[in-house]
């Protein structure tokens, strides 16, 4: 994985035709807590030793790192929107309330995948909604 900023990101999204959502809002809030962290160590070693300096570079690279991911993990969501043609928590109720109309109710009888994209409509809503707490 390499560098990822904003308009890197912004600029794949546009090229690609995706959405930002609330479950992309999801990564973009996860990338944008390493990148305080990063922050946060590069401002308190500063001042310090050149050893101590090395050794806090693979806490930059690992959070760096994982950041990139989050970013990529966003573009990854917009892309399963778009390829579903819905939103996993703007779009998630009426998506269940159409599998519930579908299957008169009996929700066992969900294909597979219309039951994890139930799931993954649930998780990213609580996600979504405990990022808005810590906000």
């Amino acid at each position: 994985m390499s560098y990822m900023d904003y308009n890197e990101f912004k600029a794949i999204m546009a090229e690609n035709g995706y959405q930002k959502s609330k479950a992309v809002d999801v990564y973009l809030n996860k990338a944008m807590h390493y990148n305080k962290l990063i922050k946060s160590i590069k401002a308190n070693i500063k001042d310090k030793e050149p050893v101590i300096k090395l050794k806090m570079e693979k806490f930059v690279k690992k959070y760096d790192d994982a950041r990139i991911e989050a970013v990529w993990d966003a573009i990854n969501v917009a892309k399963l929107e778009k390829y579903q043609g819905w939103k996993f928590i703007e779009d998630g109720e009426e998506f269940i309330l159409q599998l519930q109309i579908k299957y008169q109710g009996n929700m066992k009888q969900a294909t597979e995948f219309e039951q994890k994209q139930v799931e993954l409509s649930t998780l990213y809503e609580q996600a979504y909604k405990r990022g808005k707490l810590h906000d």
